[in-house]
């Protein structure tokens, strides 16, 4: 069954993508509508799959492990095949069908010899791929757990804002419970504290100690993970971007001022730049590519890909609705 999200649900979606973890009585305060009707709401979005909440693992903040994004090339007939497979992966945080010459995209998250072997060994002996390109990722100048796609008013986001835990963005090893509750924030963002001690074996307070240390030095986000088109972006793009080196932070700084902007890193290789974003329409697609815009000013080339089927976003497998 198609589900059809009107304003009230838009808006929930839009307070959980800033804090996955936000009671409904406080989602309730915050937009000011009745607590009942909210938490109806919202608990049905959860249930029917429309949202799913998750801890996501912020790869900037961890020693030892690395990301970079791989294109795939995939024989006709097997594109789904590949995005399969590649989605089964621990490792993958996200999987996209694109257009283009049957290109998938994914992004891998592990240590440098594991994914040493999965570019070189292990993805290629996927059945169906012809070939790998891999970018490393340097820097992330926005995520998919930053994405502000405008739904909230900026009093709204300010308030939610305000009530987030102060973010050192201090580099951590991980230990053996840290690695227990990222697991288990990454199948349940809305998991209690209750439940992360009985999975860990710890006691509630060191849990919720715990898990507060590891938001509080960016090695944890807890967002909603929806389908743009859910929430009125039904247009994604893929888009590399290439400039001279001098001018790459003015070219981040203009593609950050525009909140369509769900994805931003800098890469190693041909293209500086790696940005994702979700539009309304193909006619705003167009003007964003090839409208004169600030931040292709200063851009010597792009290549972009209009995805076609998200198989996995934010670690999380895309749940298929009828």
């Amino acid at each position: 069954m198609t589900i059809i999200l009107d304003e009230l649900d838009r808006r929930i979606i839009g307070v959980l993508q800033v804090d996955g973890r936000a009671s409904f009585k406080s989602v309730a305060q915050i937009l000011h509508l009745p607590e009942r009707t909210v938490s109806r709401r919202g608990q049905e979005l959860l249930a029917d799959g429309t949202i799913q909440i998750t801890g996501l693992t912020e790869n900037d903040a961890l020693v030892k492990k690395e990301t970079i994004v791989v294109r795939v090339e995939c024989a006709p007939g097997t594109n789904r095949l590949v995005a399969t497979a590649l989605s089964a992966l621990k490792e993958s945080i996200f999987v996209y069908l694109t257009s283009g010459s049957n290109i998938c995209i994914t992004e891998l998250f592990s240590s440098r010899r594991r994914l040493t072997d999965l570019t070189l060994n292990l993805v290629p002996g996927i059945p169906g791929v012809l070939g790998v390109t891999s970018y490393q990722c340097l820097k992330y100048h926005r995520t998919a757990a930053q994405w502000n796609p405008g739904i909230l008013s900026p009093s709204e986001r300010s308030q939610l804002m305000d009530t987030r835990p102060v973010v050192s963005h201090d580099h951590i090893e991980l230990d053996r419970e840290d690695k227990i509750i990222l697991e288990t924030l990454a199948l349940n963002g809305r998991a209690s504290f209750d439940q992360l001690a009985r999975t860990c074996g710890l006691s509630e307070a060191t849990a919720r100690r715990r898990t507060t240390k590891l938001i509080e030095a960016g090695a944890l986000s807890i967002h909603a993970v929806v389908e743009p088109s859910d929430i009125g972006f039904p247009i994604e793009s893929w888009i590399w971007i290439q400039t001279s080196p001098e001018n790459v932070s003015n070219t981040i700084e203009n593609l950050l001022s525009d909140n369509r902007i769900r994805y931003l890193a800098a890469i190693s290789g041909e293209y500086q730049l790696l940005a994702q974003i979700a539009l309304g329409t193909n006619s705003e697609l167009n003007d964003f590519l090839y409208e004169k815009q600030n931040w292709s000013n200063q851009v010597t080339k792009i290549e972009s890909l209009l995805m076609m089927e998200a198989f996995k976003r934010s670690g999380l497998q895309v749940l298929r609705k009828n």
